[in-house]
């Protein structure tokens, strides 16, 4: 049997146990209960539909400060939709929706999304980044979202000491939280430190959707207990849970339990087994009330469930609905102004601070995939050096156009590629960071291009230091890394313009040949310009490895003797060497802008 709920705050992972032990004066749980801010919300008759496909149907109930409640149903029940509504994650108002019902907090009725910075969320996903570790993404979270004298140094790394401390993370403080790819922090470690990075700012309200996802009995049950010594503080915790042990579910205060987007119980859990008899299907001895509700709602045929359904909407107008009406006839003076007060960003310099920081741990202390990045420039930059070697002393300017090609080619593809299946996958990072206020999509992209500037350089030296000698080319070395350099920058462009606007790294992958393949068409290997259509050349001035390849070669082929001639049947014009520069940089920014504004478009809505 696991452990009962009334655990002393000390880590469990270390095998401590008794009685517990009275609160330190320097607990941040302690701190949380002296809070003074609203810590409790209401809701009433919250339906929900998405071209008329019903998802929540006039769903009403509510959960108070020190109280910790579940949303319980099978899969399909609306639980993850409810809770994201609540939470103001999510679009309401999209083509196709339909929504109505009304949200209070505090009795004060008032519109998720204007209060949403009011509440801590916790994903279901732990999006953390692989390479920190949970003080620093407490630290990091601490100087970004509180004012400036809660932010100063020494009191934060106080905060954060306490809160690993209660949150029972000592032991993994300073350990990497790792990936798929890098063992880190265990899962249950996750969950917790996830449930840190909210918490640092003292809110009284914290959602958790599916927080015991993947985890053991006895890590789950951890990571309850500590949303419990949360709510023991003053917090009101809610949470979606998908099937939850006895042991876990004997935790909850209160059960919210949803069949086909409707409600049937929002009560006390204690009180599960009494109104499940009172209805005339009464829990088994010995038996789980959860899984008999879960098994209730799934076997029932429509009718019986229907039945059900309204035999709990009798005693939620009995019970729950005067509740949540007599908190907010009590608070009908009240404005949602009091709630919608934000905190403001840091300055972008602060911002930016933080995020080259944090992108230059991710780098360097990624040395596998920082080493196989340089391996995988190098092999290739040997084997195109291999293939064309002494090209450029052969009399041949074709082959030399076609070194110049591949070159440039191979520089795209190295910057591109790697992006472009990388930042979906931390997109959920910077979706969950936005939302909770700590940064902006300006200073989150220009960290981005701070770190990305310098390794693309040095890839690019890379190449052309192995290749250029062997291949014997014959431009300046300098101009010719430049353009190499500028290339990759733009091509990384692309790649996170593409990545902006894709909900999944599959996605992204299969939009690659859209990419690629018309970039190696329009570099004039396979057809010459002119050839092309008129209604399809246009295209030509989205195509960054065009303009590479036109500047390259003539650095490379200007002063050569058949080397103008051939510049000449590719359409490279000498003198419109400022044009191709131009519009590398036209094509730069103009993808790191629209990367910028559809990424800031998804984040108005993390779901």
């Amino acid at each position: 049997m696991m452990p009962e709920a009334k655990a002393p705050l000390v880590d469990v992972e270390q095998g401590k146990s008794g009685d517990p032990e009275p609160e330190q004066t320097g607990s941040f749980l302690q701190q949380l209960s002296e809070c003074s801010t609203v810590n409790s919300m209401e809701w009433s008759d919250l339906t929900f539909s998405i071209k008329g496909k019903t998802i929540l149907d006039r769903v009403t109930g509510g959960v108070s400060a020190g109280e910790m409640a579940c949303i319980l149903g099978p899969s399909g029940a609306g639980k993850s939709t409810l809770l994201n509504i609540l939470a103001g994650r999510m679009n309401t108002k999209g083509a196709g929706y339909s929504y109505s019902g009304t949200i209070s907090m505090g009795g004060v009725v008032v519109e998720p999304v204007d209060v949403r910075s009011s509440i801590a969320y916790v994903m279901q996903e732990d999006a953390l980044p692989a390479m920190t570790t949970p003080r620093e993404l407490l630290e990091m979270s601490a100087m970004l979202r509180l004012n400036s004298e809660e932010s100063r140094h020494e009191k934060v790394q106080e905060q954060v000491s306490h809160l690993l401390r209660d949150l029972r993370l000592e032991k993994c403080a300073d350990t990497y939280v790792g990936s798929a790819l890098f063992k880190g922090i265990s899962g249950g470690e996750k969950k917790r430190t996830s449930v840190g990075v909210e918490l640092i700012t003292k809110p009284k309200m914290i959602f958790l959707d599916e927080p015991l996802s993947g985890l053991d009995s006895y890590a789950a049950w951890t990571v309850m207990q500590v949303c419990k010594d949360l709510a023991s503080h003053g917090c009101a915790v809610l949470c979606t849970i998908h099937q939850p042990s006895s042991e876990i579910f004997e935790l909850f205060d209160k059960c919210i339990c949803l069949a086909e987007g409707r409600s049937v119980y929002c009560g006390p859990v204690p009180d599960v087994e009494s109104y499940m008899a009172k209805v005339g299907l009464p829990v088994a001895k010995l038996h789980n009330p959860a899984d008999h509700l879960l098994f209730t709602v799934q076997k029932q045929s429509q009718a019986e469930l229907e039945e059900f359904t309204e035999n709990w909407v009798k005693e939620e107008s009995n019970i729950v609905r005067p509740l949540i009406q007599q908190k907010r006839d009590a608070q009908q003076e009240e404005s949602q102004s009091k709630f919608t007060q934000r905190q403001p960003r840091k300055s972008l310099c602060t911002q930016l601070s933080f995020l080259v920081s944090r992108e230059l741990k991710e780098l360097f202390r990624n040395k596998i995939g920082l080493f196989f990045r340089f391996v995988v420039t190098g092999v290739m930059g040997c084997l195109f050096a291999a293939i064309f070697a002494g090209v450029g002393g052969k009399n041949d300017p074709r082959s030399h156009f076609g070194a110049v090609c591949n070159l440039m080619i191979g520089v795209m593809f190295g910057s591109a590629q790697p992006l472009l299946l990388q930042f979906p996958l931390e997109r959920p990072i910077f979706l969950r960071e936005f939302a909770a206020n700590m940064y902006g999509v300006v200073p989150y992209f220009l960290a981005k291009t701070i770190v990305e500037a310098p390794m693309s350089l040095l890839t690019a030296l890379e190449t052309f230091l192995i290749s250029y000698w062997i291949m014997d080319l014959q431009g300046n070395f300098f101009y010719l890394v430049l353009v190499a350099w500028a290339l990759s920058m733009t091509a990384a462009s692309t790649a996170l313009m593409v990545g902006c606007s894709v909900p999944n790294a599959q996605s992204a992958q299969e939009l690659a040949p859209l990419i690629f393949v018309p970039q190696i068409l329009f570099t004039g290997i396979f057809v010459s310009i002119n050839l092309i259509p008129p209604a399809l050349r246009w295209m030509q001035y989205l195509c960054a490895l065009k303009y590479a390849v036109d500047l390259a070669s003539i650095i490379e082929l200007k002063d050569l003797p058949q080397g103008r001639a051939l510049l000449q049947i590719e359409n490279i014009e000498v003198d419109s060497a400022g044009l191709y520069v131009a519009v590398l940089i036209g094509i730069f920014v103009g993808f790191r802008l629209l990367a910028m504004i559809n990424l800031g478009r998804r984040a108005q809505f993390v779901f």
